[in-house]
This record gives C-alpha cells, sequence and structure tokens, in this order.
C-alpha cells in the first residue's frame, strides 16, 4: 500500500487500524517502515551468533593462554 501511494498521490493513509487498536497517520508510519519479518529475524539470528562467538573466544581465552605459557616455558628450559 505503502508503494501504491508512492506513485499515486491522491491516495493519502490519515488513520489506520491494528490489532484492536486505532493508529494515527504517524503510527501507521512508523509501521509502514518496519522492516520485513523474514529481515528483523535474520537480524536477531546475527546477533545472535555474534554473541556466541564472542562468548567462545572468551571461554577458550585461558585455555590457549595457558598452552602458550607452557610451551613458552617449555623453549626456555630446552634453550637453557
Amino acid at each position: 500500500l505503502r508503494d501504491f501511494a508512492k506513485t499515486h498521490d491522491k491516495l493519502v493513509v490519515k488513520s489506520g487500524y491494528f490489532e484492536g487498536k486505532l493508529l494515527s497517520q504517524e503510527d501507521v508510519q512508523k509501521l509502514a517502515d518496519l522492516e520485513s519479518r523474514e529481515v528483523l529475524l535474520a537480524k536477531a539470528a546475527g546477533a545472535m551468533k555474534a554473541s556466541m562467538s564472542k562468548a567462545a573466544a572468551v571461554f577458550a581465552a585461558p585455555l590457549s593462554k595457558t598452552a602458550r605459557t607452557v610451551d613458552a616455558l617449555r623453549a626456555k628450559q630446552e634453550a637453557a
């Protein structure tokens, strides 16, 4: 409807009705500007994946640091 209204000047949305509530023209515009459900779900999934990757890196860091420390000590003992 929004795309049709862009090309047809005579169509003007003055209000709307959504889930039992009357919407003002401004509310209808905000609702029309929302991205599609699929896009919002994809963004949420991407945000969760990024958070999980960061958490995995945080949990793995102490293990890798310990391994590097052990390797450095081993190299130091071999050099001595």
